[in-house]
């Protein structure tokens, strides 16, 4: 009973630590965390840290300093805890980057700390790795400098103090500052890297430390995470927490972030400290606070969005797009699908570092949606139900406002199901509009494939909500069993033939004779009538011309009468 009890502790304590010990890899170090591992003493993170569905890892009142490269990756169902801890990079980003707005209010711009300074100093600022100050400004007081190459030293009196340097880029280019040197003219110098400056409008550049993916979640109690950048899946929540040279954290669309208590951003690495989708669920609280100045607390951006139609070539206009609430035309393609701006990601909501929040509104219009159906003299309108909402969904669906034909019914009129050739069947078809809009459609019938004789295409005008009925005689010229096949003729423009309704509706069987005598006049009565109408003829130009005779005689006896007078 011993041996199995300790095979069983040995069992026990061997799985304790196989959730954790690092994975094989032929690129890095993986580390997998499949149950619950508590940290409570400082770490060097190395390679990768896996915590799968399951695991749970505590990192309580200890840092762990996270490698060049390395990552975090919390997987679905996994956790990590940050309780009193740090979580930082080694080798954290150190550049600040001004923001490209050349005016004076929103100008970038560092303090150069020369308060104390005794006699004259020079100030040597140098760009970030592989940057130039090649077309830059640098703006102290009402001087204008211009820059180039990858550094440049100002030179300051004694007494100078603290000095505003601010900085403009060549168009609206980012000008970066890696450090600047103090070197003082006594004697001594000191070189003070970026992030480390005084600086207002200026975000963090440079690559971050390492990574965190976040599909499971992640929770942070009075903890700090810095250099690093970190991408939620899944869901993150802070109370008391700094995150710095974090930003922006990238949410996904069905992320979720919760800032509470004083937690706070610093030294983002873009405008904004959190970027997420439409769907990603934002809650910043109400002391929580963010990088400042021009860094926006959020953002929200929509990427690839379109409008799909059910025609090709419709002429859209869509107002209000993004923050500057641009105005644009575009069109659908051979697929029906038009693309907002371009498909091109855009922002649609920021939440300003002030604490108000911008949200878009933009609308679309349809400025040309016609086809066969509401020709421009049909006087029917545009398809497409006018102005709607441009909403933030990936691909809006824009069939409103247009038809929707379909069959009632289409039957020989009477009790007759036989006709001879040389006659006419009478045929009565229904139809309705299910759709909200007008439709001035045509409709043509078959016979086993071949066309039939029905007069020509039918036309039918059918209001939305409304349905119609066309009678139209079918003749044939060939005997036999025959059923009659019609079918609505439906607008090329359409991307799929149904999309407005339309199909085709079949009769019952009816039965087609050669024609009999008492189809047709008989031969006799028809001789006998012509025979009288030509005697009533004969007769009538007979009259005609004896009249005619007698008139001239008695005129030419007046005429004698005359003479011998």
């Amino acid at each position: 009973m011993r041996r199995v009890a300790t095979v069983q502790v040995l069992l026990m304590i061997s799985a304790t630590m196989l959730c954790c010990l690092p994975a094989a890899s032929a690129d890095e170090a993986e580390t997998v965390i499949g149950a619950n591992v508590t940290w409570a003493d400082d770490q060097t993170v190395e390679g990768t840290v896996r915590i799968v569905s399951g695991g749970h890892l505590t990192v309580h009142g200890a840092d762990a300093t996270v490698s060049d490269g390395s990552s975090i990756i919390i997987e679905e169902g996994g956790a990590l805890t940050l309780n009193h801890a740090g979580l930082l990079a080694d080798n954290p980003p150190t550049v600040i980057a001004s923001m490209g707005y050349w005016d004076e209010s929103n100008r970038s711009k560092f303090m150069v700390p020369g308060e104390g300074i005794e006699g004259a100093f020079d100030v040597t600022m140098t760009a970030m790795n592989g940057d130039s100050y090649f077309g830059d400004g640098a703006h102290i007081g009402d001087e204008v400098i211009n820059l180039n190459g990858s550094s440049h030293t100002f030179s300051f009196e004694d007494g100078a103090g603290d000095v505003w340097i601010g900085l403009i880029g060549f168009s609206s280019t980012s000008v970066t500052v890696a450090s600047i040197t103090i070197e003082i003219e006594n004697g001594g110098s000191t070189t003070i890297l970026g992030t480390e400056l005084e600086s207002v409008n200026m975000k963090t550049a440079g690559e971050p430390g390492f990574s965190i993916q976040v599909d499971g979640t992640l929770s942070s109690v009075d903890s700090t995470v810095s250099g690093g950048q970190m991408t939620v899946g899944g869901s993150m929540s802070a109370d008391d927490s700094s995150f710095d040279r974090l930003g922006p954290v990238l949410l996904g669309n069905e992320a979720t972030i919760e800032l509470r208590g004083v937690t706070s951003f610093s030294g983002s690495l873009d405008d904004h400290d959190v970027r997420g989708g439409p769907g990603s669920t934002i809650y910043w609280g109400d002391d929580v606070s963010g990088s400042g100045g021009l860094i926006d607390r959020w953002e929200r951006r929509v990427s690839g969005q379109s409008i799909q139609l059910d025609a090709k070539y419709v002429i859209l206009s869509v107002s209000g797009i993004g923050p500057s609430e641009a105005i644009q035309e575009i069109f659908s393609d051979e697929n029906g699908t038009a693309l907002v701006d371009g498909g091109q990601e855009r922002v649609v909501e920021i939440g300003y570092s002030d604490g108000t929040v911008w949200t878009e509104a933009a609308t679309i219009d349809v400025i040309t949606y016609v086809t066969s159906w509401n020709p421009e003299s049909s006087g029917i309108g545009n398809y497409g139900g006018g102005s709607i909402p441009l909403t933030w969904d990936q691909n809006i669906q824009l069939n409103s406002g247009t038809p929707n034909i379909e069959w009632e019914s289409l039957e020989i009129v009477g009790d007759e199901d036989t006709r001879s050739t040389s006659q006419s069947m009478p045929v009565l078809a229904r139809i309705a509009n299910r759709g909200t809009a007008s439709a001035l459609l045509y409709f043509t019938c078959e016979v086993d494939g071949l066309e039939a004789d029905i007069g020509g295409y039918q036309e039918a005008r059918i209001d939305a909500g409304e349905s119609v009925e066309i009678q139209f005689g079918w003749r044939s010229s060939v005997t036999g069993q025959a059923s009659l096949t019609c079918r609505i003729l439906t607008p090329l423009q359409l991307v799929d033939e149904d999309s407005f309704g339309g199909g085709s509706m079949t009769t019952g069987g009816m039965t087609w004779t050669e024609p009999v005598e008492e189809d047709s006049l008989p031969v006799l009565p028809l001789l006998a009538a012509i025979l009288v109408a030509v005697g009533i003829a004969v007769t009538t130009m007979l009259r005609r011309a004896s009249d005619a005779i007698v008139e001239t005689e008695e005129e030419i006896l007046s005429y004698s009468r005359d003479e011998d007078d």
